[in-house]
């Protein structure tokens, strides 16, 4: 037996006879435009280094201009790695029995909301923009008759693939009691 066991099927907290029906995380935009914003701040010291390295009192000053990039670098490549692992670790996992939201908001704070597909009691669907609407993603509010009375899913993709999964898993969990 190996601990090391992979499925895309299961999950931590998982019930007995519980099945994955729908795995996803936010919109790849919400990974993409960070990294981008990143990725151009690395070429500034290279861009600064091209024009200024002809001047005469560059090499005066050219060990502390290449710590100074070497700083920058480390910085953007751990500013890189968290929204990695924001976007990575931030999911929504819809089951045949609940809808359960994991979220990341930080390197040590970690929250799961979980709301059971019987008490939900409306779904809807907001995309703001011609960019949501064009890339199709959008926020997702759902009406439930627990204790905490909505829940909010942000920048998710498909938000009305999602709605309809949830949907159709919520008619299947109640034509179907466990």
């Amino acid at each position: 037996m190996s601990i090391f066991t992979y499925s895309k099927n299961s999950f931590e907290g998982q019930l007995v006879g519980e099945e994955t029906i729908l795995f996803t995380r936010k919109h790849w935009f919400y990974l993409f435009a960070p990294l981008l914003i990143i990725f151009l701040l690395i070429l500034l010291p290279l861009a600064i280094y091209f024009f200024v390295n002809s001047f005469s009192w560059y090499s005066k000053i050219s060990s502390l201009f290449w710590f100074l990039t070497s700083l920058s670098f480390l910085t953007l490549w751990n500013l890189a790695f968290y929204h990695i692992m924001l976007y990575s670790l931030n999911t929504v996992i819809v089951t045949s029995k609940r809808v359960i939201e994991n979220k990341q908001e930080g390197f040590f704070k970690h929250t799961v909301n979980e709301l059971e597909l019987n008490k939900i009691q409306d779904i809807s669907i907001k995309v703001f923009g011609p960019l949501a609407e064009f890339l199709d993603f959008g926020d997702i509010e759902i009406q439930s008759a627990g204790a905490k009375p909505k829940f909010y899913f942000t920048q998710l993709p498909r938000p009305e693939k999602l709605k309809n999964t949830i949907l159709s898993s919520k008619t299947n969990h109640d034509n179907f009691p466990i």
